[in-house]
């Protein structure tokens, strides 16, 4: 037999294992994020991971359909997706829910979602997903529950500093069409504002100087809504900064410790997102936690509105710092059968040696145990 040296095994970038200590975290991040969601009235739902491309916009005005993997159905020889974002499946099944204008639905999930190019802040481009959606809530009542539901769940599994982002993605969209601009010197003006060049963006035809003032109206929640209030805005513009007055009052009486920033021209690229959106971080770690927003479900010629969190589990893995402090018991080679079940039966963890002629005290460190069964009795170490 050939002396055979294995290589090292390679994973595509951006896809990684998930060991023993972050396993743990995503188990007990799914278990509680899943029953806060339970605890507010979400029904959890489980899409599949892969399905027809004609599904994905189905049912929602526009998605992002340019960072999913395709692939060929052998059977249909129809072109499916590997899901980048599970909420336009919530959507495919709200539909088949809702059965008139008026229903109210709230749908919970979690799942793993893959995508072909990772971006700064989510540089994985296989990551876990958990989140809700709201369907049939009025705009401001429904930002404020979900938003609220989310500071619920990443409280709830120890995160704390959190800061709510809030964004209204169509409203330098809504300014430009009132000014009548063309779709070229739109899709330039958007170059501009993605990269919030306050210089470039006054040069924009019309409103400008609106949409300049608009940019740099971004930051700390009373500071933004003082300047967005002093803008000549369109009455549906308008509108939208009163919701938000709302939504944050609001929050902040529910959540007295929570920081809101408003920054009015932001887009997370999920681009079915309409009138408000919003993303969660926290200042313990650089990157966003959760994201979500407004958006419109198509049915039968009626229009439902549906509001949903998503929260990313690659953020919450490096922002949570919980250790596994279930009992762990070392029970050495010679022992009385009848225990172990018993004391896995009370919640202990039990580590059976096979070893002979070794010190028990020194394997069971080795296996992070924090007892050992010694002459059938149980002893801290």
């Amino acid at each position: 037999m050939k002396n055979y040296k294995p290589k090292a095994s390679l994973l595509p970038i951006g896809i990684s294992d998930l060991l023993e200590k972050n396993t743990y975290k995503d188990s007990y991040l799914t278990q509680n994020l899943m029953n806060c969601f339970k605890l507010n009235g979400y029904e959890r739902v489980s899409p599949p991971l892969i399905e027809f491309e004609e599904n994905y916009t189905l049912f929602l005005d526009t998605t992002n359909k340019q960072n999913i993997f395709r692939v060929i159905d052998p059977i249909s020889n129809k072109s499916m997706f590997i899901r980048n974002d599970i909420t336009p499946q919530i959507a495919r099944i709200a539909a088949n829910k809702l059965n008139n204008k008026n229903d109210t639905l709230r749908l919970s999930y979690t799942g793993d979602i893959l995508r072909p190019k990772g971006n700064q802040l989510h540089p994985a481009r296989q990551l876990k997903q958990a989140g809700i959606e709201l369907f049939g809530a009025p705009t401001v009542e429904g930002a404020i529950e979900v938003i609220s539901v989310g500071i619920q769940a990443l409280t709830q599994v120890n995160i704390s500093n959190l800061i709510i982002d809030i964004t209204t993605p169509n409203l330098a969209s809504l300014i430009m069409k009132n000014n009548k601009l063309d779709e070229k010197t739109i899709k330039e003006a958007q170059v501009y504002l993605k990269v919030k060049n306050i210089n470039k963006i006054k040069t924009i035809p019309h409103c400008g100087t609106i949409l300049a003032q608009i940019a740099d109206s971004a930051g700390e929640e009373e500071r933004a809504l003082k300047k967005l209030s002093n803008i000549d805005l369109p009455n549906k513009a308008k509108k939208l900064i009163q919701e938000i007055s709302l939504i944050c009052n609001a929050i902040k009486q529910l959540h007295k410790n929570i920081k809101i920033t408003i920054d009015p021209i932001e887009n997370r690229g999920f681009n079915y997102y309409s009138g408000i959106g919003f993303a969660i971080f926290s200042s313990n770690i650089k990157r966003e936690l959760g994201f979500g927003g407004e958006y419109i479900l198509e049915l039968n010629n009626n229009k439902h509105n549906g509001i949903g969190l998503s929260i990313l589990f690659d953020g919450l893995l490096r922002a949570t710092n919980i250790d596994d402090k279930q009992k762990r018991i070392f029970i050495p080679l010679k022992h009385d059968n009848t225990i172990p079940p018993e004391l896995r039966k009370n919640g202990w963890v039990t580590i059976l040696s096979y070893k002979r002629n070794v010190k028990d005290k020194e394997e069971a460190l080795k296996f992070n145990c924090t007892h050992i069964l010694k002459n059938n009795t149980i002893k801290a170490l």
